[in-house]
């Protein structure tokens, strides 16, 4: 690519007060096609007049702009670099940019002043976008990765344990028979190691779930028949074409429905359940309903199901959750997560 003199030269001022830029060949490629990408654009603007010579960008996704934010991010560049040295390229190529589309009286020179300022930021909104999602990519799969070292603890260590104290007291009813009292306290500590035991394996799996590369639905439906293995009386649906959720999003779903889910074995115990996966272009709407006994909300009742770490989920996801119940009707979960890249 031959390099115009003047853009060399703004190229190289750019380089000295950002050398992490220029020392780094990817980097340096990726200025080069961007600063000729930007000026192309800003002739473009202007050459079609006032009505698209905007400075407000109607190009914020971009995918070709998402990629440079997202390539920055790889190399640990902060958006503010790049933002700087677009501030440099305008300073320095506005005067050269005037010249080379030949504008000469005021309006001329405020067109030209705008359609290069647009060719420059307009790459800025999805830049950001996707250095921001990057990052968040790295929390999650560093969250993900804790997760999964708890779960490993819990299932090799505590579920252990609890196992280990329960093979003790049934050695003791088996060759040591107390009196009947004994017993019966034996066997009621027994009944709560039990379910200790469950509660500490459901919630290994639990931290250890991921949606991967599957899609959302077809993740649920693999964890099911782990946490809910023969559980005929749960069916899970969908309507419309399943679209793909940002992993972060994905993953903090299904823990929200893994809860959901829990909830009704634990307090709905042999009841019919449905899981519905509704997408539409914009969100998908999962309902999980149960026939079970219910709950008055409001009560002491709806606090043991762990709403309150599910509705600090669904904010995270920028999610609505619902849950409607009465003793008698049951209870539905209903989780709208809307679609997109934050």
């Amino acid at each position: 690519m031959t390099i115009p003199p003047q853009l060399a030269a703004v190229l190289t001022e750019i380089g000295s007060r950002f050398p992490e830029l220029a020392d780094d060949p990817v980097l340096a490629q990726s200025l080069l096609e961007n600063v000729t990408s930007m000026i192309t654009e800003a002739h473009a603007r202007y050459a079609a007049g006032d009505g698209t010579a905007s400075i407000v960008s109607d190009r914020y996704l971009d995918p070709e702009h998402l990629a440079t934010g997202a390539l920055h991010a790889e190399h640990a560049q902060h958006p503010a670099g790049a933002m700087l040295a677009a501030e440099m390229l305008f300073d320095a190529y506005l005067p050269v940019f005037v010249a080379e589309v030949g504008a000469s009286t005021t309006d001329e020179v405020l067109r030209a002043t705008r359609a290069l300022h647009a060719g420059v930021w307009s790459r800025f909104p999805a830049g950001a976008i996707a250095y921001t999602e990057a990052l968040r990519q790295r929390v999650t799969t560093t969250n993900l990765d804790s997760r999964t070292q708890i779960a490993r603890d819990l299932h090799d260590r505590v579920a252990h344990g609890v196992l280990a104290g329960l093979q003790r007291l049934d050695l003791v009813l088996l060759t040591d028979p107390p009196t009947s009292e004994r017993t019966a306290q034996l066997e009621a500590a027994g009944r709560l190691l039990r379910t200790a035991l469950g509660d500490v394996q459901d919630l290994a799996v639990s931290l250890h779930a991921r949606v991967g590369d599957d899609r959302l639905d077809d993740a649920l439906r693999r964890h099911v028949d782990d946490l809910f293995p023969g559980d005929d009386r749960l069916t899970i649906t969908t309507t419309g074409v399943p679209g793909a959720l940002p992993n972060w999003k994905a993953e903090e779903t299904l823990t929200i429905l893994l809860e959901a889910l829990t909830n009704r074995r634990k307090h709905a115990p042999g009841s019919t359940g449905t899981v519905t996966f509704a997408w539409s272009e914009t969100t998908v709407v999962v309902t999980v309903r149960d026939d079970g006994p219910g709950f008055t909300p409001g009560t002491a009742a709806e606090g043991r199901l762990g709403q309150h770490t599910m509705r600090e989920r669904a904010g995270v996801l920028g999610a609505r959750l619902d849950v409607e119940s009465a003793p008698g009707t049951g209870t539905t979960v209903r989780l709208v997560v809307p679609m997109g890249s934050l």
